[in-house]
């Protein structure tokens, strides 16, 4: 690791991860910190606790099906919901760059209360700070949220799992791409971002459910490796079941970007005993697919069958495509 923080340590993909495995958690060492899951389970004597906290800083901050309000309530809601837990309650921070309309802030602020009703959650505290103009970008949000454990996940697969998407990739990506240089298309590509609730709680009443993730910095790709990384097993993914949309599809052809590491924000990955794979996709919706398997023949490592039968190996996002998508 180079000893200066560079922009790519930002990405989601293989800096972010040592830095946080070489550097953050050594200096925090604790078994909830260790688990590496979008959320801490934290154990008390009542019932356990599910911890999240997550910062926004996506430029441009309004983007076609949504902004960075209700990015942010989403972000942290639906990190809670993959930990297994029932969100409950929110915190929000404010950063907020001198010179930035009043207007624009009460945008920001409305989406955030009708995303947090949507989402049944409140926001109970927060934070305000303002900084000087060219010292920040606009705006920044913090969100951290609490929730109750409802189902316990782990990294506990057995062979011929299989990995399942709630509906079509990289729409969160592609669509800030789209706001920040202006690109025109047959139409807008509205992003993903929304909330989780339904098809997370949905999940957890499967008994096959291993473990929930959202593929957002880093997307499919990435996310998939982090789920086998700690463990002994290998994934397929199969490149004809990954559901991508014909205007996603086109922007990454025109300028050479490959969907499976492009940003999600409202679409999670289950994986679940093959048994249970009709229940689950059930439950996701009707958009889900089961897009991959757990294997034990290449452990650790994520390789995509593609369209034309070869086999090709991925790895963690490398790099900065799209900066500052959440």
């Amino acid at each position: 690791m180079k000893n200066i923080i560079t922009i790519d340590h930002g990405s989601g993909g293989q800096l972010t991860s040592q830095l946080i495995e070489d550097i953050i958690v050594p200096s925090f060492q604790n078994d909830a910190l260790s688990e590496l899951k979008d959320g801490a389970i934290l154990i008390n004597q009542e019932h356990p606790l599910v911890f999240s906290t997550d910062s926004f800083v996506v430029d441009p901050w309004n983007f076609s099906g949504g902004d960075i309000g209700k990015l942010a309530i989403c972000g942290t809601n639906n990190d809670i919901l993959m930990a297994g837990g029932i969100p409950k309650y929110l915190s929000c921070s404010l950063i907020i760059e001198e010179g930035f309309l009043l207007d624009d802030l009460k945008l920001i602020l409305n989406s955030m209360k009708e995303t947090a009703k949507a989402c049944d959650i409140q926001i109970v505290t927060g934070d305000t700070k303002v900084i000087e103009k060219q010292k920040g970008n606009q705006i920044f949000i913090n969100t951290s949220g609490i929730g109750f454990l409802k189902r316990k996940t782990s990294y506990s697969y057995k062979e011929e799992d299989v990995v399942i998407v709630s509906g079509s990739i990289a729409r969160h990506g592609a669509s800030i791409f789209m706001a920040r240089e202006d690109i025109q298309l047959l139409g807008e590509v509205h992003s993903d971002c929304a909330p989780l609730n339904e098809q997370a709680k949905n999940a957890m009443d499967i008994e096959g459910l291993r473990i929930m993730r959202d593929p957002t910095r880093g997307g499919v790709a990435t996310t998939c490796i982090e789920l086998i990384e700690q463990t002994e097993f290998g994934m397929e993914l199969y490149e004809q079941e990954i559901p991508i949309d014909l205007d996603v599809k086109t922007l990454c052809s025109l300028l050479g970007f490959d969907p499976l590491y492009l940003a999600c924000e409202g679409r999670m990955l289950a994986i679940c005993a093959k048994e249970d794979a009709n229940k689950m996709c059930q439950a996701l919706g009707q958009d889900a697919k089961i897009i991959g398997k757990i294997t034990k023949s290449h452990p650790k490592e994520l390789h995509l069958k593609t369209k034309l039968g070869a086999t090709r190996r991925l790895r963690k996002l490398s790099g900065q495509p799209l900066p500052r998508i959440c």
